[in-house]
């Protein structure tokens, strides 16, 4: 393989030789890094040997993840590895129904943003729509905010198999931690010049080995003083998935552009769609204007 090794969504502090990241935050590390979404990479045609997307999809409003698979298509090569991370939801589910303590006591080990405040239904709920800065949330009428959003959406494996093959890959197989393919790829996510396996990254972890990682109210930054490398993490609440591409497809072959809505949408509504105009618009110029500044 000789194309490019894309990580999307890498996290600004997360590092590696021979790979470029893409996200919508700057790199902190001097990783190359491409400033962008994943439903619109900055970057030519089949010009991709391997995508990497870890904990990602569960930030992407359902009705916009067939445009980031048609993405994923357009810049991997033929016969290109995807390789997916993503909170599963069936272990989830799962851990819920069983009330599985031992579970939850592990996944919450694993990322201990997550609500603990409303029992084991507040913590599964929060795995499938957390708080955040990824979606705003407005009223139907476009006048309040109700709040940001970091998890929108939870998948298992049925239904990103289903996915991944209507656009354009094969070979869709669920692997288990740091099993891969390729080799590179068995390298799990860890402090870069730690030994190479996977260790919770929680306050715990970074008070015992003197690592610094919070945001500073004053400055408006984080402070870190340490990267990450690797790749796979979160073994006991992820999905894992590899897919191999095999045709080309692009936008025409989304199914439904109209957001699922079966009913009656709110696109229908002439007074909606100008206030989305409008907005969009002026949300643009504001853009612009701070990039000038």
């Amino acid at each position: 393989m000789t194309g490019k090794k894309l990580n999307v969504g890498p996290s600004p502090i997360w590092r590696k030789e021979g790979w470029i990241g893409i996200d919508h935050k700057p790199s902190r590390v001097d990783q190359p890094t491409i400033f962008g979404d994943a439903n619109k990479i900055p970057i030519e045609d089949k010009s991709c040997s391997i995508i990497f997307c870890s904990h990602v999809f569960e930030h992407i409003p359902h009705f916009k993840l067939e445009e980031v698979l048609v993405e994923f298509n357009r810049v991997l090569e033929k016969n290109g590895t995807v390789r997916i991370l993503t909170p599963d939801l069936f272990l989830l589910a799962k851990g819920y129904v069983e009330k599985d303590k031992e579970f939850f006591k592990q996944i919450i080990s694993e990322d201990e943003n997550v609500r603990q405040d409303l029992g084991l239904g507040g913590t599964f709920m929060n795995f499938l729509i957390s708080s955040g800065q990824d979606t705003a949330l407005f009223n139907r009428s476009l006048n309040e905010f109700i709040g940001g959003y970091g998890h929108v959406y939870v998948y298992d494996f049925e239904m990103l198999k289903i996915l991944l093959e209507r656009y354009g890959f094969t070979n869709v197989q669920q692997k288990k931690f740091c099993e891969s393919d390729i080799q590179e790829l068995r390298e799990p996510l860890h402090v870069e010049g730690m030994e190479k396996k996977w260790t919770d990254l929680n306050k715990q972890f970074f008070e015992d080995h003197n690592l610094v990682h919070h945001y500073d109210d004053e400055q408006g930054k984080y402070i870190t003083n340490f990267a990450v490398t690797g790749f796979d993490r979160d073994p006991h609440s992820s999905l894992i998935i590899e897919a191999t591409k095999s045709e080309d497809v692009n936008s025409t072959n989304i199914l439904d552009e109209r957001n699922y809505n079966y009913g009656h949408s709110l696109l229908d509504d002439e007074k909606f769609r100008l206030k989305c105009s409008i907005l969009t618009s002026i949300s643009k110029s504001i853009d612009d204007e701070f990039d000038q500044n």
